[in-house]
């Protein structure tokens, strides 16, 4: 969390933030919308500019009599890049993104997967080798995986694929092993950063993401022996919900009765008959019922999909919308957009960046005490001259 000495670290975090949402807003735009005096802006704007994070472009054309063309800002995409990691049980997928959240970098890469730390030193090792061939600081990672995960203090409580059954302190180890800030979070809850940061955290407000896995059931099995893993992450009036314990999302069907393993009533193995198959003995078709009650439940304006092959995830979009619709109870059309996810095979470590650049980005929390360390823009200095981000996450 940012440390807050001041009216002036409140300003430089909401014009920071505003010019990381708004591409190419000018000094007077954002004073209008922040409330702010000119002087202020003026003063910020040109000490962060001269820090380095942000830059100026003009653009358009010059007025009826003359002179220069307005002049816009943007973050400096080169300041520095945060890492995204994707931990799961057949190996890793990494990403490298610069600030506005624009990806450099994109890896993926199979292997035994026996300790999630091993599994994070490899990918980190990708990581930093390629932001040094880019001569661009690395500020910090995101990763995200499978299983009840604590966000806030950086804990898995417990994550199945990964064979962890007690909680386990991910964020605080992984800091120290890559000696940069490290952030954890659930995989389905980094699909929803992913959406959310490429919109630069404007424009959703309530939806739900579904990250669904086809995982064999032994590794020594043969590949018909499988089952479909369901995730889900809520954003409930612009926000990432995550439950009093950090449980929200977790899925298992209404219908499921003890008898089986898995998450659904329907049989698993005919994955190909799941997915175009309409009847009740649908995997897919139970899905499509639960996801319409939380759609029309909750007035949700967008159901993602992600994680499973296009022709799939094509097919189950369309059973959501026509259960949507057929679960509906009110003659007024209900609009919800079902759509596969933006970054398809990349949402989970996408997610998990642009966490971390959410974080970056952040408004300070009023309601915390004032801090008695560095100020913003002495952190932001300290990241250009060093690359050490100090406490602004």
């Amino acid at each position: 969390m940012k440390m807050i000495n001041s009216q002036s670290d409140i300003n430089v975090s909401r014009i920071l933030r505003l010019i990381w949402q708004k591409n190419g807003i000018s000094r007077i735009e954002i004073a209008s919308e922040l409330g702010l005096d000119k002087s202020t802006v003026t003063k910020i704007v040109s000490a962060l500019v001269n820090i380095g994070i942000v830059s100026e472009f003009a653009h358009g054309s010059t007025g009826p009599l003359g002179g220069r063309k307005p002049v816009y800002l943007e973050i400096t995409t080169t300041f520095a890049a945060v890492g995204g990691i994707e931990i799961n049980r057949d190996g890793y997928v990494c990403c490298l993104l610069d600030l506005p959240g624009d990806i450099l970098f994109e890896h993926t890469e199979a292997m035994p997967v026996n300790d999630c730390l091993e599994v994070f030193e490899k990918a980190k090792q990708v990581l930093k080798s390629e932001a040094q061939k880019r001569n661009i600081k690395l500020v910090g990672i995101g990763a995200g995986l499978s299983g009840l995960v604590n966000s806030d203090a950086g804990i898995i409580f417990q994550s199945i694929p990964l064979s962890l059954s007690s909680p386990f302190p991910f964020s605080q180890m992984a800091s120290v092993q890559a000696e940069l800030p490290v952030l954890i979070e659930n995989d389905a809850r980094c699909c929803c950063y992913s959406e959310r940061t490429l919109l630069h955290d404007m424009g959703i407000q309530n939806s739900i993401f579904l990250l669904i896995e086809i995982r064999e059931k032994d590794k020594k099995s043969r590949l018909e022996s499988r089952q479909i893993s369901v995730g889900t992450g809520l954003i409930i009036n612009g926000k990432i919900y995550k439950g009093n314990d950090f449980s929200a999302g977790e899925f298992r069907s209404l219908l499921w009765n003890g008898n089986k393993d898995g998450q659904f009533l329907a049989e698993e193995e005919d994955l190909a008959k799941s997915a175009v198959d309409s009847d009740a003995n649908s995997i897919f078709y139970e899905l499509a019922q639960h996801v319409a009650f939380l759609v029309n439940m909750l007035n949700l304006e967008t159901v993602y999909i992600g994680g499973l092959p296009s022709d799939y995830a094509e097919k189950l979009a369309e059973m959501i919308n026509k259960r949507i619709v057929y679960q509906w109870p009110y003659d007024a059309t209900h609009h919800c957009e079902v759509r596969l996810s933006s970054l398809g095979h990349l949402a989970v470590a996408y997610g998990a960046a642009g966490m971390f650049i959410d974080r970056f980005f952040a408004l300070p929390s009023l309601a915390s005490p004032l801090g008695t360390g560095p100020s913003i823009l002495e952190s932001l200095s300290d990241i250009n001259s060093t690359g050490h981000l100090g406490k602004l996450v």
